[in-house]
């Protein structure tokens, strides 16, 4: 069943990812438009302001705000910080009736704090600190092919949960949708709330095929100085909309009358727009509202790459950014169609790797790849519990009744493709399928489940079983019925920095990276694939 989140801070529980299809926003720089550019040098630690702040946050940002009062409490370590984290809605109220007079208020958009300028509860101007941006998000495996916003008009899509104009979220939306022409025709549609919040309970609930959310909901936290957490797995981020749809979310902070310290709470806000601070907030994915003090910033590259080459993709991102320290490559992990689906739908990023040609062969298609190079090969196995309990030796046993065994979905994931054609080459799809599969959307899935003894079998890459030999044995398929998946990683036509992207390419590509590769399972690139 479907998990329910029953509180805002369950609902912070998120991708990165993806994960399933839920995939970092394409890290890029800002336009320099309306941005400002920082020459205040660091201070000193000051122990001579002292006191209590009050701080209201919305519970959207507990990751970014956890950095930002570490740092503001190494630079004046005897000022007490008092926090409220709820929903930006419920604050938002409580400061527009003078309620609540908090020393500084965070917000995630301006249209909150809009109504509480026009309420003449803001004590002087409020600072924007960083841009927000939104995104769609989808029920797992994206089972309505969503690849654009008209998309949402398809006869597969009955309900789309969309939070009310009254928060910046879904004012901008509208705002995006009748840039599309397509808000009238969606309204019969549409579920609004007033809490942002409940629109990822919708679709964790199976009560909405599609969701707008903040873009930076991909790393959300739990709690203050919490990691960022996976999306719930019935949600996947499909992608972000670009800032040419709905102009520029300028996420805001001010002092609210009435407050017991508001010297400090214009400190406070002030220093949001230093460029720790400014650090802290792109790395959790908004925008800068104060450019780096260098000028242009450096290259930060989006891979989408398929959930199986993880093991090899984390270590040689390590070693390429060792060797680049100017270059920052942030990778989501899901399954390669799901990936190409998001691919479609932002046309952003800088690379794709996908685990089988034949995702890679359908970017090529539309236009998205620019350059790419072959960094190796995967090899279908199956795989099976320690000691293979079921005595699974051949393909012809996955047909027993008594050997539960499991797939990945083809349209989702490159090995679901291998295990489909390998299995009709053996003549033995259409037994398989008669025993109703379990399918799942990722490999690492699948190995986990034989692991946990949900599955008896199951078909995975090579490079996934090489993972978890102390728990599992893998069983070889005759080399007859498969070809080695080939494994090309491309520069995407809309990346924003094609050198760097193409200067990772070339590294994996490179004797040090096949070392990597070779290291984590995969097949080189340089040895014969069809020995």
């Amino acid at each position: 069943m479907r998990s329910t989140i029953i509180s805002c801070l369950a609902a912070l529980a998120l991708v990165a990812g993806f994960v399933s299809c839920n995939a970092l926003r394409p890290a890029e720089e800002r336009p320099p438009s309306g941005v400002v550019v920082s020459t205040t040098p660091p201070a000193e630690v000051d122990t001579e302001v002292s006191g209590v702040i009050e701080v209201f946050v919305p519970c959207g940002m507990a990751g970014p705000y956890g950095e930002v009062k570490k740092l503001f409490q190494e630079r004046y370590p005897n000022v007490k910080m008092e926090l409220d984290l709820r929903n930006v809605d419920v604050q938002a109220a409580a400061i527009e009736d003078g309620k609540d007079h908090p020393d500084a208020w965070l917000t995630l958009g301006d249209i909150e704090m809009g109504r509480a300028v026009e309420a003449g509860v803001i004590d002087g101007e409020p600072v924007t600190f960083a841009y927000n941006s939104l995104a769609l998000i989808v029920a797992k495996g994206n089972p309505c092919k969503i690849e654009s916003l008209s998309g949402l008009l398809g006869d597969e899509v009955h309900t789309v949960a969309l939070p009310s104009e009254r928060n910046s979220s879904g004012h901008y939306i509208k705002k995006a949708f009748e840039g599309e022409g397509i808000w009238e025709a969606l309204q019969p549609k549409v579920w609004s709330t007033d809490q942002p919040s409940m629109v990822k309970v919708q679709l964790g609930n199976g009560k909405a095929d599609v969701g707008v959310v903040y873009f930076p909901c991909a790393k959300e936290a739990k709690r203050v100085g919490g990691e960022p957490e996976n999306l719930p797995q019935e949600i996947e981020m499909l992608g972000e909309l670009d800032e040419a749809m709905t102009g520029r979310i300028a996420v805001q902070a001010a002092v609210v009358k009435g407050a017991k310290n508001p010297e400090l709470g214009r400190l406070f806000v002030e220093f949001l727009l230093e460029e720790p601070c400014q650090d802290a907030w792109e790395n959790w994915d908004f925008g800068r509202a104060v450019e780096r003090a260098s000028g242009a910033p450096d290259a930060r590259l989006h891979l989408y790459c398929g959930a199986g080459i993880r093991p090899f993709a984390e270590p040689v991102i390590e070693a390429f950014q060792e060797k680049n320290p100017g270059i920052r490559v942030e990778a989501s992990y899901l399954g390669s169609g799901c990936l190409l689906s998001q691919i479609t739908f932002a046309k952003r990023g800088d690379l794709y790797m996908p685990g089988e040609d034949f995702y890679l062969d359908q970017a090529r298609k539309r236009g998205f790849i620019a350059y790419e190079e072959l960094i190796g090969y995967f090899e279908p196995v199956i795989l099976v519990a320690e000691g293979n309990p079921k005595s699974v030796e051949t393909l012809e046993d996955l047909t027993r009744k008594d050997v539960k065994i499991g797939l990945c979905e083809p349209e989702i994931a490159a090995v679901g493709v291998a295990a489909r054609d390998l299995l009709t080459e053996a003549g033995l799809y259409e037994a398989v399928l008669r025993k109703d599969p379990a399918y799942a959307g990722n490999v690492p899935e699948l190995g986990n489940w034989v692991q946990l003894g949900t599955l008896d079998a199951a078909i995975v890459w090579n490079v996934t079983a090489a993972q978890i030999t102390e728990t599992t044995d893998a069983i070889e398929i005759p080399r007859r019925y498969w070809r080695p998946s080939e494994i090309y990683m491309g520069v995407l036509a809309f990346s924003k920095h094609p050198e760097a992207a193409k200067a990772f390419v070339d590294f994996c590509a490179s004797g040090e990276g096949q070392t990597i590769a070779v290291q984590k399972g995969l097949a080189s690139k340089n040895e014969d694939a069809d020995a």
